[in-house]
């Protein structure tokens, strides 16, 4: 029987230095603010939040973010706001879920202050964007949000034709 004998063999290092030396440090990046936009209805009188709507973001959808945002509806219906959500991001989940409703990837619901169910409009690439009732104070009527004439205003003033491609079809959801 042969025996050999093993060695363990140091890494050589400099004087001073250990394996875990990093090579270079460098300045660690910045958080990037994640702004999430709403928009308050206010009752100029009393400055009372009426409605508030929310074009939710990928932070809304996902957690820890989910449930902050489920957080904050809660504490909208208690205080008697209305709430209009637009969910036009593919990824994520949706904070409501509705068993009854087609599939789809985008979503605007409607929780009137007081109401016990969620008006919804599910969202097909394939027509346009829906106009919706946005709630006021009694005795106003509902105003009335155009949500097709609202996107196309904010991506001519942005400027988005110039980077998007509208002629093609988009890309498939991500899984």
């Amino acid at each position: 029987m042969h025996s050999r004998t093993v060695r363990e063999r140091s890494p050589s290092y400099a004087a001073g230095a250990s394996p875990f030396t990093p090579s270079i440090l460098a300045p660690a990046p910045a958080p990037i603010p994640v702004r999430v936009p709403e928009i308050e209805i206010r009752d100029a009188n009393a400055n009372r939040l009426v409605t508030t709507i929310e074009i939710l973001s990928p932070v809304n959808k996902r957690e820890p973010g989910l449930s902050l945002y489920r957080r904050k509806r809660r504490r909208l219906q208690r205080a008697g706001v209305h709430l209009i959500e637009i969910d036009l991001i593919r990824r994520g989940q949706h904070p409501y879920s509705y068993p009854t409703s087609p599939p789809s990837l985008y979503l605007v619901t409607l929780l009137r202050s007081q109401a016990t169910q969620v008006e919804a409009w599910p969202i097909g690439l394939d027509k346009p964007l829906p106009t919706i009732p946005v709630p006021l104070l009694p005795p106003d009527p509902d105003a009335v949000l155009d949500l097709q004439a609202a996107l196309t205003a904010v991506y001519d003033e942005a400027g988005d034709d110039l980077s998007i491609d509208c002629s093609q079809p988009p890309p498939p959801p991500p899984l």
